[in-house]
């Protein structure tokens, strides 16, 4: 046990170095990538703010106003992951709650492949290399650095953790281990949970026809769990499917997704073996690769790099047991032979899921699992997602490997010094600093503040106008001026359809319509209509002062960071404000 606290200390650590300077500035800074446009820790602020002002959390009325904003889909699916946040940030702010969940996420995931590992080989510092790959992989740092629930990749090694388990020793506690893994899985991340359903098909799959009926009883337990799982689940959904139906497009909730993202968030060839485009020295080469069939055009789906150090020792350790097969029949049916050949599978599965929906080969269509897969379930879109199980399965398989090596030795400080090695070797393929990648959330432009000190307004409105998706930044404003914004709205509600009919602001017809929703005043961020590049965007903002249904109020100059290497929310273009002072005129839309 001693041991045990003293590794998970030591993946503290770890995570606390590769994330610098994020735990030292907990309460004010997040991880973050190279935009600011996906600053989610607005949900954080509203579970808060909702049990301070004792209101249910699963309707805002702060964003998307007047109409508001439905919450109950995030309520259903993901409840014990609300309650967690809840648990967080009601005694914290939600910045600190946000980065201790990142934080976790590393930790745990390290730890739990530990376990994993430590279960499979008894080696403690092989397991301990193997927690080190999984856990601070490119993908991780890059869901971290925008996709939190992403980030949770914890569970998914966990529910791995205990199947192996379950397999091996059918008892009561191995049984809950393997519901409760799931189950977290589920209350955190979709993805994730199907990715645990699959990984559990897989597992099934090798085992009979590995064992065939020897191992009967383990596939019912795992079916059984999964079966719960996929119980509650529904329990959760079929309330929100009414919802749903009145909503324009499905898509609105995400349930349906374009079938053509299934070709832009696939993996593309050199996805798995070349370096982060944040990495200090070979980040460049890769940056030469975005935008094409290579490489592809997401710095976040893309990062999927498996390292070239990992993915040797993989194949170190998949040569020795092909061979070892082959000369020594005792060895077939061994645990070693068992566990290695299926984290092999598990690799070349989850490598065949990642796939494009089809490869096209001399005009010959040869379809991969994505394309059936999206006929059953299309709100998954990003197939590339899927990199992360590729990912587990070398970093298991790298162990193997390293276990090999180290047998060549018999000092264990000469192990140890091996296995310190890899590791800086890992961790120097996988560097993604300089410059750090947190965001300093301190301080937010001038007029926020200003606006908090405007008693008489009620409503802001935002442009340009986020319809077509919404604007974290603009809610994560909300968190320090507190009034209500029309902006945050949900694709396919009406509140959604509305804000599409008022997008420009020139109009004198939507200083009507905003008036009629209570806005006080509209913010016009200058910037974001001339980093469209488009000319038509250009001209709108020309043509806002000329509307006589607005009145100009003032303006903010633009505002820089305070530390040039860390990237902020404070740095803006010139912000101006106008007075909404046409007559209100209600507005009907067509559901």
């Amino acid at each position: 046990m001693k041991k045990n606290i003293l590794v998970f200390l030591g993946f503290t650590l770890a995570a606390i170095v590769l994330t610098y300077p994020l735990f030292f500035k907990i309460g004010s800074h997040i991880a973050g990538f190279s935009s600011t446009d996906e600053i989610s820790v607005w949900y954080f602020w509203w579970l808060k703010y909702a049990y301070i002002h004792n209101i249910s959390v699963s309707f805002s009325h702060l964003a998307g106003a007047p109409f508001g904003m439905d919450l109950s889909v995030v309520e259903r699916l993901y409840p014990v992951c609300i309650e967690m946040r809840k648990l967080l940030v009601i005694p914290l702010n939600e910045i600190a709650a946000w980065n201790f969940e990142i934080l976790s996420g590393f930790i745990l995931s390290a730890f739990f492949v530990y376990l994993t590992m430590r279960y499979l080989l008894k080696e403690r510092i092989v397991a301990f290399f193997s927690g080190v790959i999984f856990a601070f992989c490119p993908y991780h740092f890059a869901r971290a650095w925008q996709h939190i629930g992403l980030s949770e990749t914890q569970w998914l090694t966990l529910f791995i953790f205990s199947i192996l388990r379950l397999r091996e020793n059918i008892n009561k506690w191995n049984i809950l281990l393997a519901f409760l893994a799931l189950y977290f899985a589920f209350s955190f991340d979709l993805y994730y949970a199907y990715f645990s359903l699959i990984i559990a098909l897989i597992f099934i799959i090798y085992i009979l026809l590995k064992e065939r009926n020897k191992s009967f009883k383990s596939v019912f337990w795992i079916m059984t769990v999964s079966l719960a799982n996929l119980a509650i689940l529904a329990n959760s959904l079929m309330p929100l499917m009414g919802t749903i139906k009145k909503a324009a497009s499905p898509s609105a909730w995400g349930f349906v997704r374009p079938f053509d993202d299934l070709f832009s968030q696939s993996v593309k060839y050199l996805s798995y073996f070349l370096p982060a485009t944040v990495h200090p020295v070979f980040g460049k080469f890769t940056e030469s690769f975005i935008g094409t069939e290579w490489y592809g055009d997401s710095l976040t789906e893309h990062t999927l790099y498996l390292g070239w150090v990992p993915v040797v020792l993989a194949f170190v350790a998949f040569r020795r047991w092909k061979r070892t097969r082959k000369t020594n029949k005792e060895y077939r049916g061994t645990r070693e032979d068992f566990y290695i050949g299926f984290f092999v599978f598990l690799a070349f599965a989850a490598w065949l899921f990642s796939q494009p929906p089809w490869w096209n080969i001399f005009g010959f269509k040869l379809y991969m699992p994505s394309f059936f897969m999206y006929k059953i379930l299309p709100m998954f879109r990003a197939y590339c997602r899927f990199g992360i199980v590729v990912m587990l399965a070398v970093a298991v398989l790298a162990g193997f490997g390293l276990k090999l090596i180290l047998e060549r030795f018999k000092s264990r400080k000469t192990k140890i010094a091996v296995t310190a090695l890899f590791c800086g070797l890992v961790l120097f393929e996988f560097w993604n600093w300089p410059p750090y990648k947190v965001i300093d959330l301190s301080k937010v432009p001038a007029v926020y503040y200003w606006l908090k000190d405007q008693p008489q307004v009620e409503v802001i409105a935002e442009y340009p106008l986020d319809a077509d998706s919404p604007n974290e930044l603009f809610k994560f404003f909300q968190t320090v001026h507190e009034k209500k914004i029309i902006n945050g709205t949900t694709p396919g509600t009406y509140a959604n359809k509305v804000a599409r009919t008022i997008r420009k602001l020139s109009e004198y017809d939507t200083a009507k319509t905003l008036k009629w929703m209570g806005v006080k005043y509209a913010i016009v961020h200058k910037q974001g209509y001339l980093d469209t590049g488009l000319v038509e965007e250009k001209e709108e903002l020309d043509k806002i002062a000329q509307n006589k249904g607005l009145k100009y109020v003032k303006s903010f100059p633009p505002q820089e960071c305070p530390d040039k290497d860390l990237m902020c929310v404070q740095k803006t273009g010139p912000i101006d404000v106008y007075e909404v002072t046409a007559s209100p005129v209600e507005l009907s839309v067509i559901e």
